[in-house]
């Protein structure tokens, strides 16, 4: 973990993209490396702009909104992401093929994709449909990528 420069993090993110949108913390955030560089590599495979919807978020923010037991954003390691012109099931499918992130979820009920570089062993992939978390299995992946299955 790196604490976040003043200004500019790397080519196309700066500090006030990540900090938490609570309006009440003192703005001072962690944020992984590894995260920013995968941003930068979804970024170049996407060739398009990537608008964080929501990276770090302070543990006050996150006791009051959070309904998960793990919440990566107060440990700065995920963001919530839309990318310019792409549908949010292609911006998943991109997201996917970043190896920094151990996490990748499509969520259709707040339309973002969450991506995270959790230290787990397994990779984890999901839908948040109608607020409903569905785990991404073989099986029911040509539901919701019916062009793209593994």
């Amino acid at each position: 973990m790196a604490k976040a420069s003043k200004y500019k993090i790397s080519e196309h993110f700066s500090r006030r993209d990540f900090v938490c949108r609570c309006g009440k913390c003192d703005e001072s955030i962690r944020l992984s490396l590894g995260l920013v560089g995968g941003l930068e590599l979804l970024r170049s495979k996407a060739r398009n702009r990537v608008n964080i919807v929501k990276g770090y978020e302070c543990p006050e923010s996150s006791e009051n909104s959070s309904k998960f037991k793990r919440n990566f954003h107060t440990i700065g390691v995920a963001a919530d992401v839309t990318v310019d012109k792409k549908d949010l099931r292609e911006v998943f499918l991109l997201a996917e093929e970043v190896p920094e992130f151990n996490g990748v979820g499509l969520d259709l009920t707040s339309a973002h994709v969450h991506v995270d570089t959790r230290k787990d062993k397994k990779r984890s992939l999901w839908v948040v449909e109608n607020g409903i978390h569905i785990d991404l299995t073989e099986e029911n992946r040509l539901h919701y990528f019916p062009s793209k299955a593994n």
